[in-house]
């Protein structure tokens, strides 16, 4: 397998006296030039969005992609890393890096997926070690379904998403509480067992958050999220940032859906 490193600046302006350095390491397998520029135009758009939430003026993402999806199973094994299901990319913690397991599904699918795993960074630096799974995927599920636009990001909940979550509720399936407080553990059980219940769950409410509700609150919900002196479970903080608290963003939010 070839391996190459390249390491590129990326300024990004945000007013007179503010400016953000990212750096992105790239190792595998060699992208072509295009696929490149196409990710770094986009984690420009990423980080401008991360931005409001704190993120650091200066970090590093570390990027290594394989060609091959056997050659990419294989490495992470040589280096104690197993997947939880059969994921497209992951992005481990530890490592602080993100990996695409094979490109075989073709470059725009591929590109999607590196858009997913690097959002799992960002989240990384505003919220810790230990983000709540919805918002963490929810985010990442947003970013995989977003493309640049000359107006910026278009992002797309796709209809067989519509029709999943319609389905969850018609179901009686959906029990905001105890998903938004659940652990990781149960958060992928649930999703490798019911039909992407999880990820699709995390990407409504997340886009919900992100386009219907106003700005001001979802950074409070972040702000609230980073004191780590608040024991509060996620659905208790959501009650006393939310616009006549819990109840009514559960039903703010089926009625989105619905």
């Amino acid at each position: 397998m070839r391996i190459f490193y390249l390491l590129f600046s990326l300024f990004i302006f945000c007013g007179p006296l503010n400016a953000q350095t990212v750096k992105i390491e790239y190792s595998g397998d060699p992208l072509p030039d295009k696929d490149r520029r196409d990710i770094e135009q986009f984690i420009s758009h990423e980080v401008n969005f991360y931005m409001q939430f704190g993120l650091p003026d200066t970090l590093t993402l570390q990027l290594h992609v394989f060609e091959d999806r056997k050659e990419a199973l294989k490495y992470l094994e040589s280096i104690n890393i197993s997947l939880p299901f059969k994921a497209n990319g992951l992005y481990s913690p530890k490592l602080q890096k993100a990996f695409i397991l094979g490109r075989e599904k073709g470059r725009e699918r591929s590109l999607a997926i590196i858009y997913h795993e690097l959002s799992h960074h960002f989240v990384r630096e505003i919220l810790g070690k230990f983000p709540p799974s919805w918002l963490n995927e929810g985010l990442s599920e947003y970013f995989e379904h977003c493309k640049v636009t000359k107006k910026g990001l278009r992002h797309t909940f796709t209809e067989y998403e519509q029709g999943r979550i319609r389905t969850m509720y018609m179901l009686e399936e959906v029990d905001l509480p105890t998903f938004l407080n659940s652990g990781h553990g149960k958060f992928m059980k649930r999703q490798a067992t019911d039909e992407q219940y999880s990820y699709i769950l995390a990407h409504a409410l997340v886009t919900f958050w992100i386009e219907t509700v106003p700005r001001d609150i979802l950074k409070s919900l972040i702000a609230s999220l980073q004191n780590k002196n608040d024991s509060s479970t996620v659905s208790e903080r959501i009650d006393r940032v939310y616009p006549g608290g819990f109840p009514q963003f559960e039903k703010d939010f089926e009625a989105a859906y619905k």
